[in-house]
């Protein structure tokens, strides 16, 4: 019997070429997430067992939770919230943005910022993104200010810091609060901090698919301001607000939103606090494993990280250059392809927002209010969005996409990560198969497609 060597193997065929897939036929491999061990449901199962589910019910509770909250980042306050957008949406009224006044904010984002700025009557100014870290610049929120700017959000996309200290320089100098967005950061350090304490406030959502995930929907504000943790508590709900000497007292002058979180969600997240630093770990090391395998693929690299920070890896966003791979296709081509090469093989490839936030629907239509307020109803109706104006959140689009869907953390789930692993093997073996297959697609921007979320 001849053994056949390992460099005579039979090359691996794509899916789409008639090989095997990765993932077993007809299978889409997802992550698991959040992990739960017996102490998470055990602390769960005990709230339930309690009869105590809401705010009111327990505030002594949310109180612990918020000071956990308030530790984690470096912070001195912190409020509950039942969802990222209720935090941003609290984070506005917590550092005075009035109806009318503009909110400097990425143009590759969530759309919840955008509709948190809306939420309060607001209007939303987009700057542009660097096309490499995703994330605004001092010079992109420079040259977005002007005199009907009263504050600038910033989010660390993806779990990879933004230049905090040189945007908060800007804002300095122009007098604005600045809103760190770090839903997508928890876990994340820039100079040695952590990510949501950088900031006149910080704003995150913990909802079940973010790196500290609780049971459905949450959300958490931090900041050192107790004036401006109050003002975004009259806006949360009839509850609390903190006075000097710590103690809290109730508030009924409120527009009384009602965001205030499950308790579920606050045990749940409380708990996994105590396994984020092994997660976040994991995430790096699994990051490192594509890098590695990305720079040995010719046209291919992975997220940049920095010196000065520590990127979380809520998602890993890699990029492809068809003509530095050697490839007769376009960008466009190739983008298109990826997704399908990956998705015959079960592992999904998307791009998280194929429209800058300005090409949105809710911002090209003024979808506010009705009769387009907010914009109408502050002399601002001649305002308009232009997607070119913002090339860099459009490079971005077009030449990068994410490993796997953005709630499913295939980064803290290592056998998912050696099947992608395995995917970009296959793909480095077969790129010739992969440029014909390219070569008969539409070369169309993503962004004239429809919007859509991932």
């Amino acid at each position: 019997m001849s053994i056949q060597h390992p460099i005579c193997a039979p090359r691996p065929r794509l899916a789409i070429d008639g090989g095997d897939p990765v993932a077993p036929r007809g299978y889409v491999m997802m992550s698991r997430w959040p992990r739960l061990d017996r102490a998470d449901l055990d602390a769960v199962i005990r709230q339930l067992e309690s009869g105590l589910f809401t705010e009111m019910s327990c505030t002594a509770q949310v109180h612990e939770f918020e000071n956990e909250m308030a530790i984690l980042t470096g912070s001195k306050y912190a409020l509950a919230l039942n969802s990222g957008t209720a935090a941003l949406h609290c984070a506005l009224a917590g550092v005075d943005v009035q109806p009318g006044d503009e909110v400097v904010l990425p143009a590759l984002a969530y759309i919840a910022c955008a509709a948190a700025v809306l939420h309060h009557q607001a209007i939303p100014v987009f700057a542009d993104v660097d096309a490499h870290s995703y994330n605004l610049t001092a010079e992109s929120v420079e040259a977005a200010v002007s005199p009907r700017t009263r504050a600038v959000m910033v989010v660390h996309l993806h779990g990879l810091p933004a230049e905090m200290d040189e945007i908060r320089a800007v804002c300095d100098r122009h007098g604005l609060p600045l809103i760190e967005d770090f839903s997508q950061a928890v876990g994340a350090t820039y100079r040695g901090r952590p990510a949501g304490g950088h900031a006149t406030v910080g704003a995150a959502s913990l909802m079940s698919g973010k790196n500290l995930p609780s049971v459905g929907e949450a959300g958490v504000l931090v900041t050192r301001d107790r004036e401006v943790r109050n003002r975004a508590a009259r806006l949360k709900a009839f509850g609390e607000e903190v006075d000097v000497d710590g103690s809290y007292r109730l508030i009924g002058a409120t527009m009384g939103w009602n965001y205030r979180i499950n308790l579920l969600s606050a045990v749940m997240v409380s708990r996994q606090i105590y396994h984020l630093e092994s997660y976040t770990a994991l995430r790096r090391r699994s990051a490192a494993r594509l890098n590695e395998v990305l720079a040995e693929i010719p046209g291919f690299s992975g997220p940049l990280e920095g010196a000065d920070r520590e990127h979380c890896y809520h998602m890993y966003r890699f990029r492809f250059d068809p003509e530095a791979a050697g490839l007769a296709v376009s960008v466009d081509q190739a983008h298109e392809a990826l997704k399908q090469v990956f998705w015959a093989e079960g592992l999904p490839v998307v791009e998280f927002q194929n429209q800058p936030l300005p090409g949105h629907e809710l911002m090209q239509r003024k979808l506010g209010y009705g009769r387009g307020c907010p914009w109408s109803c502050h002399g601002r109706g001649d305002l308009s969005y232009h997607i070119d104006d913002y090339p860099g959140a459009l490079e971005a689009i077009r030449c990068s996409l994410v490993v796997g869907y953005p709630a499913q953390a295939v980064l803290a789930n290592p056998e998912v990560v050696d099947a992608y692993l395995a995917a970009f093997r296959k793909l480095e073996r077969n790129l010739r198969v992969f440029e014909r297959f390219a070569a008969d697609l539409p070369s169309i921007p993503p962004w004239l497609a429809p919007p859509r979320i991932f």
